[in-house]
């Protein structure tokens, strides 16, 4: 009896080791458990189910699954678990101590040298995270490796690096999808159009979003939509839809009969970004009437455009008619928008957004009204913002906040979706960057072809705002100077 007890958690364990290698996670945790039902305890069948919740980043599972082997915790295969479970929840010095033990053990010390590097990177230790994967480079030289490596760097700011990396993964391994749609976000930055909006589709492959109506054939080029009526849906977040609207207007030289269906927070806004372009939001389409030949995803546009250069990226104002807001403006003060921080959801929010105290020196700046365009604010900043007298203007409906933007004499931001707000309505804007910024803003650190209004000014040194704020400081004042300046 015992004997076929083992059998059937032979046949689980092989069946799971199957599909683990053909990367059916779902289908190999089953049988993993089934094996694990027939063989508790057994250290290779939980060592497997650890590598699969560490693989799909199921944070609370593996910790609920560790919580059932506290009695057998010292064993390494539980060790590598713990160590996983301290990095997902942020507890870096924890996971690189148990990464350091594990070291000791041969049949684990590749990984555990990985997860080591990957907590120096999360703790932005740059150095120490390449030297481990140089370290790793010399014991197994493959795709991942230099995958990781090309992370690392394109983290650091380093885009050329980055590129050079992802490109040896590539030539190791042109099907992996996380790499492809790392090198895209290189090439895209470094202005290699052609090939990077070619890799830039594989986001659907990588679940990001969800594509939208599967009855609606989706359009490859640019000739199938000649006359044709089109469907174009939103994806991504509010910047990108105002950003990628452009491409939109470009397609009306191929059929005028465009149809965009947006967020609702966006539709009173982009209404009016032409008198050939339907606008809808979702709640208000009714797909199975208006019969639509072709659909495409928004950000799928430049490849379907094949824009290839900077030159083909125009630009087209909005024009929004009068709008009456309750809290006017006083045109005698010098009247200042700032959106300091952005969806805290963000993988790179700890980048973009900006801690609160830098902007206290031109909040002391006299005859001026200051207004917050973000969304939330953290808690720690309540206070202060209070202290300030700021306006708060940022939970009003995205198309209220539109208006008052317009009657601003400057809008400064870091890159979150007001930028593109206040670059769409030509309104003039400073957008303080971090070093390792989006693709979408390229190397540039002055001006951008997406918005003539914006100007940029960009970190000098990676996580270090000070140079930004000097300059920042330097150019309100200016600016203040100019509008109070006695004649």
């Amino acid at each position: 009896m015992q004997q076929n007890y083992f059998e059937k958690a032979k046949v689980h364990f092989e069946k799971g080791l199957n599909f683990l290698g053909h990367r059916k996670y779902d289908l190999s945790e089953k049988e993993f458990y089934l094996c694990l039902e027939l063989v508790p305890d057994r250290l290779s069948v939980i060592e497997n189910l650890i590598k699969i919740f560490v693989l799909k980043k199921e944070a609370s599972k593996l910790n609920s699954f560790l919580k059932k082997y506290d009695h057998i915790k010292e064993k390494k295969e539980i060790q590598f678990g713990i160590a996983h479970k301290e990095y997902f929840n942020k507890n870096y010095d924890d996971s690189i101590k148990i990464c350091k033990n594990l070291l000791n053990f041969s049949e684990l010390e590749i990984e555990a040298l990985i997860l080591l590097a990957e907590n120096y990177l999360r703790k932005k230790e740059f150095l120490n995270s390449l030297k481990i994967y140089k370290k790793i480079l010399y014991k197994k030289r493959d795709f991942e490796t230099y995958y990781f490596i090309g992370n690392l760097f394109f983290e650091k700011g380093k885009t050329w690096q980055a590129l050079h990396y992802h490109r040896k993964s590539f030539k190791m391994n042109s099907q992996n999808k996380s790499n492809l749609w790392n090198l895209s976000l290189c090439l895209l930055k470094l202005k290699f159009f052609t090939e990077g909006f070619e890799f830039y589709d594989i986001r659907w492959e990588l679940n990001f979003q969800v594509k939208k109506y599967a009855n609606i054939p989706l359009a490859t080029k640019i000739t199938e939509i000649l006359n044709k009526k089109i469907l174009i849906w939103d994806e991504q977040g509010l910047g990108d839809t105002i950003q990628f609207s452009r491409f939109v207007i470009d397609l009306i030289k191929y059929s005028k009969q465009i149809t965009l269906v947006v967020n609702k927070k966006l539709k009173n806004l982009l209404f009016h970004i032409s008198p050939f372009i339907k606008v809808f939001d979702y709640e208000m389409l009714d797909i199975e009437k208006e019969k639509f030949d072709f659909q495409l995803p928004i950000c799928s546009l430049p490849r379907l455009l094949k824009i290839r250069k900077i030159e083909d990226i125009l630009y087209y104002p909005l024009k929004l008619p009068k709008f009456s807001f309750s809290n006017s403006i006083d045109k005698n003060m010098l009247n200042v928008g700032i959106a300091w921080s952005g969806n805290p959801n963000y993988s790179h929010d700890e980048y973009r957004s900006i801690p609160f105290h830098y902007f206290k020196k031109i909040l002391n700046l006299k005859r001026t009204n200051f207004y917050k365009l973000s969304k939330d604010l953290k808690n720690i900043e309540s206070r202060d913002h209070e202290f300030y007298n700021i306006k708060d203007v940022g939970n009003k409906d995205f198309y209220t906040v539109s208006h008052i933007i317009k009657d601003l004499d400057i809008v400064i931001s870091c890159d979150t979706s007001i930028i593109h707000l206040s670059g769409i309505l030509g309104v003039n804007s400073i957008l303080l960057l971090n070093f390792n910024s989006d693709w979408r803003w390229f190397d540039n650190n002055k001006t951008t072809p997406w918005y003539p209004s914006v100007k940029i000014i960009k970190q000098k040194e990676f996580n270090n705002w000070q140079y930004v704020f000097d300059q920042l400081n330097n150019e309100i004042g200016r600016i203040h100077a100019q509008k109070f300046t006695l004649v």
